[in-house]
Protein backbone atom coordinates (compact mmCIF):
# COMPACT_ATOMS: atom_id res chain seq x y z
CA UNK A 1 0.00 0.00 0.00
CA UNK A 2 2.99 2.23 0.55
CA UNK A 3 4.61 1.61 -2.79
CA UNK A 4 0.78 2.84 -4.20
CA UNK A 5 0.94 5.93 -2.84
CA UNK A 6 4.25 6.66 -3.01
CA UNK A 7 3.77 5.61 -6.98
CA UNK A 8 0.55 7.73 -7.13
CA UNK A 9 2.56 10.59 -5.55
CA UNK A 10 5.38 10.17 -7.94
CA UNK A 11 2.91 10.01 -11.03
CA UNK A 12 1.05 13.58 -9.79
CA UNK A 13 4.44 14.96 -9.48
CA UNK A 14 5.17 14.39 -12.91
CA UNK A 15 1.60 15.70 -14.70
CA UNK A 16 1.15 18.99 -12.00
CA UNK A 17 5.10 19.77 -11.83
CA UNK A 18 5.79 19.40 -15.14
CA UNK A 19 2.90 22.10 -15.47
CA UNK A 20 4.23 24.27 -12.82
CA UNK A 21 7.60 24.29 -14.91
CA UNK A 22 5.74 25.31 -18.74
CA UNK A 23 6.97 28.74 -19.18
CA UNK A 24 3.88 31.53 -20.21
CA UNK A 25 2.84 31.31 -23.30
CA UNK A 26 5.04 34.01 -24.78
CA UNK A 27 8.31 32.81 -23.50
CA UNK A 28 7.36 29.73 -24.41
CA UNK A 29 7.02 30.76 -28.17
CA UNK A 30 10.60 32.58 -27.92
CA UNK A 31 12.45 29.51 -26.61
CA UNK A 32 10.81 27.09 -28.96
CA UNK A 33 11.82 29.19 -32.36
CA UNK A 34 15.47 29.58 -30.97
CA UNK A 35 15.62 25.81 -31.05
CA UNK A 36 15.82 25.48 -34.85
CA UNK A 37 18.28 26.08 -37.31
CA UNK A 38 16.87 29.04 -39.33
CA UNK A 39 20.26 29.92 -41.87
CA UNK A 40 18.64 32.90 -43.38
CA UNK A 41 18.23 34.29 -39.52
CA UNK A 42 22.33 34.06 -39.23
CA UNK A 43 24.26 35.70 -42.31
CA UNK A 44 23.19 33.29 -45.27
CA UNK A 45 21.29 35.23 -47.96
CA UNK A 46 21.27 32.07 -50.82
CA UNK A 47 22.61 29.00 -52.20
CA UNK A 48 22.82 27.34 -55.60
CA UNK A 49 23.34 23.94 -56.03
CA UNK A 50 23.20 21.18 -58.91
CA UNK A 51 20.39 19.37 -59.09
CA UNK A 52 21.63 15.46 -59.75
CA UNK A 53 18.47 13.44 -60.99
CA UNK A 54 17.72 10.24 -62.48
CA UNK A 55 14.49 9.74 -64.77
CA UNK A 56 15.37 5.65 -65.54
CA UNK A 57 15.67 5.16 -61.47
CA UNK A 58 12.34 7.49 -61.24
CA UNK A 59 10.48 5.15 -63.62
CA UNK A 60 10.84 2.35 -61.56
CA UNK A 61 8.98 4.01 -58.66
CA UNK A 62 6.64 5.96 -60.58
CA UNK A 63 3.68 4.99 -62.45
CA UNK A 64 4.77 6.01 -66.33
CA UNK A 65 1.61 8.05 -67.94
CA UNK A 66 3.75 8.39 -71.32
CA UNK A 67 3.00 11.96 -71.81
CA UNK A 68 6.49 12.79 -70.45
CA UNK A 69 8.49 11.29 -73.71
CA UNK A 70 9.45 8.27 -75.31
CA UNK A 71 12.43 6.38 -73.93
CA UNK A 72 14.94 7.77 -76.92
CA UNK A 73 13.51 11.52 -75.81
CA UNK A 74 13.68 10.64 -72.38
CA UNK A 75 17.93 9.84 -73.05
CA UNK A 76 19.26 12.00 -75.14
CA UNK A 77 16.84 14.82 -74.48
CA UNK A 78 15.33 15.18 -70.76
CA UNK A 79 18.61 13.34 -68.98
CA UNK A 80 21.37 15.37 -70.34
CA UNK A 81 19.63 18.30 -69.00
CA UNK A 82 21.85 20.52 -66.40
CA UNK A 83 19.16 21.75 -63.54
CA UNK A 84 20.54 24.05 -61.07
CA UNK A 85 18.52 25.37 -58.32
CA UNK A 86 19.06 28.63 -56.54
CA UNK A 87 17.31 29.63 -52.69
CA UNK A 88 16.91 32.60 -51.06
CA UNK A 89 15.24 33.11 -47.85
CA UNK A 90 11.67 34.20 -49.71
CA UNK A 91 11.33 31.45 -53.04
CA UNK A 92 12.97 29.17 -54.94
CA UNK A 93 13.75 29.12 -58.07
CA UNK A 94 14.87 26.13 -60.78
CA UNK A 95 16.83 26.74 -63.89
CA UNK A 96 17.67 24.64 -66.80
CA UNK A 97 19.46 27.27 -68.44
CA UNK A 98 16.77 27.45 -71.35
CA UNK A 99 14.19 30.07 -71.54
CA UNK A 100 10.64 29.25 -70.92
CA UNK A 101 10.10 29.43 -74.38
CA UNK A 102 13.21 26.89 -75.36
CA UNK A 103 11.59 24.46 -72.88
CA UNK A 104 8.14 24.62 -74.20
CA UNK A 105 9.73 23.89 -77.76
CA UNK A 106 11.05 20.30 -75.89
CA UNK A 107 9.31 17.29 -76.88
CA UNK A 108 5.83 17.09 -75.57
CA UNK A 109 5.90 20.65 -74.33
CA UNK A 110 9.26 19.82 -72.11
CA UNK A 111 6.27 17.86 -69.80
CA UNK A 112 9.49 15.56 -67.97
CA UNK A 113 11.30 18.81 -67.50
CA UNK A 114 8.30 20.76 -65.61
CA UNK A 115 7.56 17.99 -64.03
CA UNK A 116 11.31 17.90 -62.39
CA UNK A 117 11.41 21.55 -61.74
CA UNK A 118 7.70 21.53 -59.63
CA UNK A 119 9.02 18.74 -58.04
CA UNK A 120 12.26 20.47 -56.62
CA UNK A 121 9.98 23.56 -56.07
CA UNK A 122 7.74 21.78 -53.94
CA UNK A 123 9.94 19.75 -51.84
CA UNK A 124 11.99 22.60 -51.59
CA UNK A 125 9.68 25.06 -50.66
CA UNK A 126 8.35 22.75 -47.82
CA UNK A 127 11.86 22.83 -46.57
CA UNK A 128 12.33 26.94 -46.64
CA UNK A 129 9.22 26.95 -44.31
CA UNK A 130 10.91 25.24 -41.94
CA UNK A 131 14.79 26.80 -42.37
CA UNK A 132 12.59 30.26 -41.99
CA UNK A 133 10.94 29.44 -38.73
CA UNK A 134 7.83 30.14 -40.54
CA UNK A 135 6.25 26.64 -40.05
CA UNK A 136 6.05 28.30 -36.09
CA UNK A 137 3.69 30.69 -34.84
CA UNK A 138 5.91 34.33 -35.59
CA UNK A 139 7.08 35.89 -32.35
CA UNK A 140 4.55 38.09 -30.79
CA UNK A 141 1.75 35.82 -31.77
CA UNK A 142 -0.93 35.17 -29.24
CA UNK A 143 -0.42 31.43 -28.10
CA UNK A 144 -1.66 29.32 -25.87
CA UNK A 145 0.30 26.50 -24.19
CA UNK A 146 -0.77 23.19 -22.23
CA UNK A 147 1.54 20.25 -21.12
CA UNK A 148 0.23 17.00 -22.99
CA UNK A 149 1.49 13.62 -22.46
CA UNK A 150 4.24 13.60 -25.18
CA UNK A 151 5.07 17.50 -24.69
CA UNK A 152 3.09 20.01 -25.36
CA UNK A 153 0.23 21.52 -27.46
CA UNK A 154 0.15 24.92 -29.06
CA UNK A 155 -2.71 26.65 -29.49
CA UNK A 156 -3.17 30.31 -32.05
CA UNK A 157 -5.31 31.25 -34.35
CA UNK A 158 -5.17 31.55 -38.07
CA UNK A 159 -7.69 34.29 -39.16
CA UNK A 160 -10.81 32.61 -37.92
CA UNK A 161 -9.25 28.79 -37.92
CA UNK A 162 -8.30 27.48 -34.49
CA UNK A 163 -4.89 25.61 -35.20
CA UNK A 164 -3.19 22.86 -32.91
CA UNK A 165 0.56 22.18 -32.78
CA UNK A 166 2.03 19.37 -30.54
CA UNK A 167 5.21 19.37 -29.90
CA UNK A 168 7.51 16.79 -28.22
CA UNK A 169 9.25 17.96 -24.76
CA UNK A 170 12.21 18.67 -26.46
CA UNK A 171 9.85 21.63 -28.34
CA UNK A 172 10.53 20.05 -31.95
CA UNK A 173 7.45 20.16 -33.69
CA UNK A 174 5.34 16.85 -34.16
CA UNK A 175 2.22 17.68 -36.18
CA UNK A 176 -0.32 20.68 -36.85
CA UNK A 177 -3.67 21.28 -38.00
CA UNK A 178 -7.40 22.97 -37.89
CA UNK A 179 -8.71 21.50 -34.27
CA UNK A 180 -11.32 19.25 -34.88
CA UNK A 181 -10.45 18.41 -38.17
CA UNK A 182 -8.67 14.69 -39.08
CA UNK A 183 -8.40 15.89 -42.69
CA UNK A 184 -6.77 19.03 -42.41
CA UNK A 185 -3.49 18.50 -40.43
CA UNK A 186 0.22 17.82 -41.37
CA UNK A 187 2.55 15.68 -39.67
CA UNK A 188 6.55 16.76 -39.06
CA UNK A 189 9.71 15.37 -38.03
CA UNK A 190 13.10 17.17 -36.65
CA UNK A 191 16.20 16.00 -35.88
CA UNK A 192 18.66 17.86 -33.79
CA UNK A 193 21.70 19.04 -35.61
CA UNK A 194 24.55 21.29 -35.08
CA UNK A 195 22.70 24.96 -35.30
CA UNK A 196 19.28 23.53 -33.75
CA UNK A 197 16.55 21.42 -35.32
CA UNK A 198 16.61 19.99 -39.40
CA UNK A 199 13.39 19.33 -40.86
CA UNK A 200 13.63 15.51 -41.62
CA UNK A 201 10.21 14.93 -42.82
CA UNK A 202 6.97 16.50 -44.00
CA UNK A 203 4.00 14.68 -44.69
CA UNK A 204 0.45 16.93 -45.82
CA UNK A 205 -2.38 15.82 -47.33
CA UNK A 206 -3.10 15.89 -51.23
CA UNK A 207 -5.64 18.68 -51.68
CA UNK A 208 -6.39 19.55 -48.03
CA UNK A 209 -7.28 15.71 -46.76
CA UNK A 210 -4.44 13.85 -45.06
CA UNK A 211 -5.35 10.26 -45.06
CA UNK A 212 -3.21 7.28 -45.78
CA UNK A 213 -3.19 6.74 -49.50
CA UNK A 214 -3.62 10.60 -50.14
CA UNK A 215 -0.40 11.44 -48.24
CA UNK A 216 2.84 13.64 -49.80
CA UNK A 217 5.58 12.47 -47.73
CA UNK A 218 8.89 14.71 -48.22
CA UNK A 219 12.03 13.66 -46.57
CA UNK A 220 15.01 15.31 -46.40
CA UNK A 221 19.00 14.73 -45.44
CA UNK A 222 21.57 17.08 -44.68
CA UNK A 223 25.17 18.34 -46.07
CA UNK A 224 27.34 20.70 -44.70
CA UNK A 225 28.60 23.63 -46.30
CA UNK A 226 30.67 26.37 -44.91
CA UNK A 227 28.80 25.54 -41.78
CA UNK A 228 24.98 25.77 -42.89
CA UNK A 229 23.39 22.39 -43.08
CA UNK A 230 21.56 22.91 -46.15
CA UNK A 231 19.41 19.74 -47.88
CA UNK A 232 20.95 16.93 -49.64
CA UNK A 233 18.97 13.96 -50.21
CA UNK A 234 15.22 14.68 -50.76
CA UNK A 235 12.16 12.44 -51.91
CA UNK A 236 8.85 13.30 -52.66
CA UNK A 237 6.45 10.31 -52.14
CA UNK A 238 3.26 11.03 -54.02
CA UNK A 239 0.73 8.49 -52.15
CA UNK A 240 -2.55 8.94 -54.64
CA UNK A 241 -0.11 8.44 -57.71
CA UNK A 242 1.83 5.63 -56.42
CA UNK A 243 5.15 7.97 -57.70
CA UNK A 244 8.44 8.79 -55.71
CA UNK A 245 10.68 11.69 -57.17
CA UNK A 246 14.54 11.21 -55.86
CA UNK A 247 17.30 13.77 -56.52
CA UNK A 248 20.52 14.79 -55.47
CA UNK A 249 21.93 18.45 -54.18
CA UNK A 250 25.75 18.87 -55.15
CA UNK A 251 27.83 21.30 -55.85
CA UNK A 252 26.15 24.05 -53.76
CA UNK A 253 27.56 27.35 -53.27
CA UNK A 254 26.60 29.37 -50.67
CA UNK A 255 26.24 33.22 -50.52
CA UNK A 256 26.72 34.83 -47.36
CA UNK A 257 25.61 38.73 -45.82
CA UNK A 258 29.19 40.79 -45.25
Amino acid sequence: MRFFYSTLAFSLCLVFCHAQETPDDATFLTQARAKYDAPFERNLQSFNCAIEFSWKQHFTEAVRVGDEGTDEEIAKIFQPIRNRVTVTNHKVEVSAGMTEQEVNKLPHGGMAENLLQHAVQFSLNNWLAASNNAILPRKGTPVHVEPSNAGYKLKFKIQTLDVEMMLARDMSLRSEGVKGSESDRREIDFRLGPQGFLLTSFSLGEDGDFKPGNRIILTYTYQSVRGFQLPEQVAINRESHHEVWHYKLTGCAVQVAK
